[in-house]
């Protein structure tokens, strides 16, 4: 079993399309022995195009998927949402499945992991340290907590008031369970 990361956003219809996302990823991956851990959820202004803010935030769980696998089932969930392959890379997103580790994987193909946004974005960062502050960053072998201790960024980013789905297997900031990664 590999544990990994995603990263979801949404600027679109954000609440409906966050819950729908972490639904059919909940549904497709976590079970009772494991379960799929969530942080809290951030708005955040665009980055590279002006566009209204996003919702963001960070799963973990695991999955015996081989990374093509995995990322296939993502961009399942995000047509299912309405957000077509065909896009531009800085653009409107109804729900936006980043896969942001894999392991301890380090590759350029199929995809880059870890993420390079990973280092450089608030909006992956903050949620990643919150749900995974002891997990090293495969390549600066430092942890998440570090990493977003030592951030210095103009990225307006904020905790904001969010109703997660009730499903048995989701652990939220607001769950009294607690689960390690």
């Amino acid at each position: 079993m590999t544990q990994v990361f995603l990263g979801l956003g949404s600027n679109r219809q954000r609440r409906q399309h966050m819950q729908a996302g972490l639904r059919a990823l909940h549904d497709r991956f976590a079970s009772r022995q494991r379960p799929m851990k969530v942080a809290r959820m951030y708005e955040s202004a665009a980055v590279g195009f002006d566009g209204h803010d996003f919702y963001n935030t960070v799963v973990g769980f695991h999955t015996d998927l081989p990374l093509t696998a995995l990322s296939e089932v993502c961009k399942q969930i995000e047509r299912a949402n309405g957000h077509p392959s065909s896009l531009p890379k800085y653009s409107p997103r109804t729900l936006d499945i980043d896969l942001l580790l894999y392991g301890d994987l380090v590759c350029a193909k199929p995809i880059q992991l870890p993420r390079p946004e990973v280092l450089f974005n608030a909006f992956v960062l903050w949620p990643l340290a919150e749900l995974a502050p002891s997990y090293k960053h495969p390549e600066t072998q430092q942890s998440f907590a570090e990493i977003w201790q030592n951030f210095n960024s103009e990225q307006v980013l904020k905790p904001i008031e969010f109703r997660y789905p009730a499903l048995p297997y989701l652990i939220t900031p607001e769950s009294d369970k607690e689960a390690a990664f």
